[in-house]
């Protein structure tokens, strides 16, 4: 099931949980063992051999959830991804022991083999709790999404605080409705934002853009700050396409790793993001605004 986007809000009828920074698997308890699928429907179990124990869960359970690597009380979602790319398996009981990840449950689908998908969700996580409080002491690594009725807002700004990705708000009314947004589930994001200057692009075709290059100023230095390409109206593309052309650069303005076309100064672009890796490159980055030097009084 899938979520739209939208602002903080309050409801009586919602339940508002954090949206945890991870990887979202479902979990499917067999006779003897747990599988885990990636929302792309990929095995993932032997990535994971921690998780191992969630195989002690009744039979014929389905969970939804994200697999989630913590950094003391918040997610680490780099950490999570030297999980996710390991395949050598005497590596990943390495990482399993140095960077153990979690189960994040937050649904139950399926319970005795039974879809249980129609009923609403108040009644689904009911079982949910149920389900996992009997194998509590036995699953340390198997954990309940927590979450509140109703004060949304409170709660959004409480993650906004502690620095998490933000808040998912669930009709408590509503059945689960695998591949869909139908509305019921709505994320709310915790976003930054960040006045960049653009140093290049990655063309499309002979005359088309896949994303633009950009570098924030840190101690009155450039840093490169990553690719951004989500966003672009059709219009802001078009115009792009035209100003990154019209001034050609042999190099980039800094040290920049990708291979691009790059661009002499003058560009800029307001872009929103959810936080800065280690390395200083944006995530989940958004393109707002394009801004010239010397138009509007800029420059």
């Amino acid at each position: 099931m899938l979520a739209r986007i939208s602002g903080p809000f309050d409801s009586p009828g919602h339940l508002f949980e954090i949206k945890w920074d991870g990887i979202r698997a479902l979990a499917f308890v067999e006779q003897g063992g747990c599988r885990l699928m990636s929302r792309r429907g990929n095995a993932i179990s032997p990535r994971y051999p921690e998780l191992e124990p969630l195989s002690g869960l009744p039979a014929g359970v389905v969970l939804d959830g994200e697999i989630v690597a913590f950094r003391g009380e918040k997610p680490d979602f780099e950490q999570l991804l030297s999980r996710e790319q390991a395949r050598n398996p005497i590596n990943i009981r390495h990482l399993s022991r140095r960077s153990p990840v979690s189960f994040m449950a937050f649904d139950l689908l399926y319970q005795g083999f039974e879809p249980i998908l129609e009923l609403p969700l108040h009644e689904r996580r009911r079982r949910l709790e149920k389900v996992l409080a009997a194998v509590r002491d036995s699953s340390p690594r198997l954990l309940l999404s927590e979450g509140i009725v109703g004060g949304g807002k409170a709660f959004f700004q409480s993650a906004v605080q502690r620095e998490l990705e933000g808040v998912i708000a669930k009709e408590l009314e509503s059945p689960y409705t695998p591949g869909k947004r139908s509305g019921a589930w709505t994320k709310i994001k915790r976003s930054q934002r960040a006045y960049c200057l653009i140093i290049g692009y990655v063309p499309k075709g002979a005359g088309d853009l896949q994303s633009v290059l950009v570098a924030v100023e840190e101690g009155g230095r450039l840093r490169y700050a990553g690719r951004v390409g989500s966003g672009l109206s059709d219009a802001e593309r078009a115009r792009l396409n035209g100003l990154l052309r019209a001034r050609p650069r042999a190099a980039p303005l800094t040290e920049c790793p990708e291979k691009a076309a790059w661009v002499e100064p003058g560009l800029y672009c307001t872009v929103s993001f959810l936080e800065r890796t280690r390395s200083g490159i944006m995530r989940a980055p958004v393109f707002e605004r394009l801004i010239v030097e010397g138009e509007d009084g800029s420059g």
